[in-house]
């Protein structure tokens, strides 16, 4: 079994990196919001990304047992009749289109919702920020 501990090295060097970031994040505090923020959109944009694809599996599972059924419709029997194996095949190609079309819909409005997330948290972070610059200036002069 391979050993999947990382090395000493490796460690200490992503200890040092830490230590430089906490100097960092520490001399300056209004990095905090923004860091924040970036994380609860980043929360939101993946809560968004995982109901859209749920739904979109539904959707594909929707198609594949349904492109079964109309497989089974048209080919069984002991005489094939053409005429009603080509009207199911297209009522199966119109809802295929629909889902399609509700993939496309639930798409733009999943886009739509996380640029919204990403404007939002934007602008609360900037207004944090202004808040912990004043209250570091106003620390500053004293």
């Amino acid at each position: 079994m391979p050993n999947t501990s990382a090395k000493p090295e490796t460690q200490e060097t992503f200890t040092e990196v830490l230590k430089s970031m906490q100097g960092m994040m520490s001399l300056n505090p209004t990095i905090m919001p923004q860091v924040e923020q970036f994380w609860r959109a980043q929360d939101r944009l993946l809560n968004e990304a995982e109901e859209y694809s749920r739904l979109w599996f539904q959707r594909r599972h929707e198609a594949a047992r349904t492109a079964i059924e109309t497989a089974r419709e048209t080919t069984s029997g002991d005489k094939i009749e053409p005429t009603k194996a080509v009207r199911q095949m297209a009522e199966w190609q119109r809802h295929s289109i629909e889902r399609m079309v509700e993939d496309a819909r639930e798409w733009f409005e999943m886009v739509s919702r996380c640029s919204k997330h990403v404007i939002e948290t934007e602008a609360e972070a900037i207004g944090e920020s202004m808040e912990a610059t004043s209250k570091v200036s106003g620390r500053s002069k004293k």
